[in-house]
């Protein structure tokens, strides 16, 4: 008879940490994970995982956390110019990094239960900040192009040193852009800002996201209050993130083009969030079950945007070719967790009420 014990916080931490520092090596990352399946299916007859560890979807938290770099002291010199009133040094900032990872950390990996910081978006920021990231293995970040850059804070450690009379932010790195570039590029993937290029504003960078993602034959129509809202909108966000999201959203409607070809995109503002609505019009939802047991892209989609933003699909549902009313579905809200071992199921409305389509809609919530 097996018996059940319960994990510790260290040890869960220690198995979250293990599956994100081994995440850019495959061979192991398969190892690791074909153990952890081992555990979970109770074939080693001592041992049970405990499924009450629970984290709980909160972008606010990733507001929390992507916000310490415009109003932390203790952060906002990586992404701000500095303070010519106070000396800049470098090897303070080093030696302070330990306690920095520290903060950072325990909101990607608290200790217990709580809200929590999507792995990735932690990721992005800590491989840009993080001084030892050096050696022949650089831990890339990704900016808004998906490009891996691996260019960081680590890059001007002994250019610093050994130009102390110039800015920091004014450093040329081997690659002939100033460090300033960086900084800036860094900026656009942690805040939908209106400050940078024209290219990074909100409804730039989803504009062209999905005018990319869809094949040129899509009738794709951006209502007037997309642009008026979206292009001053200014949120703290993972950009990556929404726009991974958006690129499977726009796979889902090419594979259902046969029913139609026409989009419409949309953005409203309430006093708490925006929502961004993608509308497949014609379209509509044939099987229930994959929304009962998310897998593939769908649970690629939520796992993404875990603790990033709101994501639910209302939709038109046809069942053996007669129309079943509608379907909600609620695949990410304030009610989704995630354990050692996957996310919460997606909460689905049966309606009689008529969509013409199917939505998608994205709620990002503003600071």
């Amino acid at each position: 008879m097996s018996k059940t014990f319960n994990l510790t916080e260290d040890q869960l931490d220690f198995i979250s940490f293990m599956k994100r520092e081994v995440s850019s090596h495959a061979d192991l990352k398969v190892r690791l994970e074909a153990r952890l399946a081992t555990i979970a299916k109770g074939t080693e007859k001592t041992a049970k995982l405990d499924t009450s560890f629970r984290l709980n979807h909160s972008p606010q938290t990733m507001i929390k956390f992507l916000a310490l770099f415009s109003r932390d002291d203790r952060f906002k010199w990586y992404t701000h110019k500095w303070d010519i009133s106070i000396p800049f040094d470098i090897q303070e900032m080093i030696s302070r990094q330990t306690i920095n990872k520290s903060i950072l950390r325990d909101m990607a990996y608290p200790k217990g239960s709580g809200p929590v910081v999507n792995e990735k978006t932690y990721t992005q920021v800590w491989n840009f900040i993080n001084f030892s990231n050096s050696g022949p293995n650089i831990y890339s970040w990704k900016n808004t192009r998906f490009e891996n850059i691996r260019c960081g804070w680590h890059s001007i450690v002994n250019l610093s040193k050994e130009n102390p009379e110039i800015p920091v932010e004014n450093l040329i790195l081997s690659d002939g852009h100033q460090f300033k570039d960086y900084i800036r590029m860094f900026k656009a993937v942690i805040e939908f800002r209106t400050d940078l290029n024209d290219d990074d504003r909100f409804s730039e960078l989803v504009w062209s996201s999905i005018k990319s993602g869809l094949p040129k034959d899509f009738d794709i129509e951006f209502d007037s209050k997309f642009d008026e809202i979206g292009y001053d909108l200014n949120v703290y966000c993972d950009v990556i993130a929404v726009l991974s999201a958006l690129n499977i959203i726009c796979t889902w409607m090419i594979r259902h083009k046969a029913r139609s070809s026409k989009v419409k995109v949309n953005l409203t503002s309430e006093n708490e969030y925006y929502i961004l609505e993608i509308f497949h019009t014609g379209s509509y939802f044939s099987n229930i079950e994959k929304f009962k047991y998310p897998s593939g892209d769908l649970e690629e989609l939520r796992k993404r945007l875990f603790s990033v933003c709101d994501f639910s699909l209302e939709g038109d549902y046809m069942k053996d070719g007669k129309n079943n009313g509608s379907l909600i579905v609620n695949a990410l809200d304030e009610n989704s967790q995630i354990s050692v071992k996957s996310l919460s199921p997606c909460d689905i409305i049966i309606s009689d009420d008529k969509i013409g389509g199917v939505k998608y809609k994205l709620k990002i919530y503003k600071r």
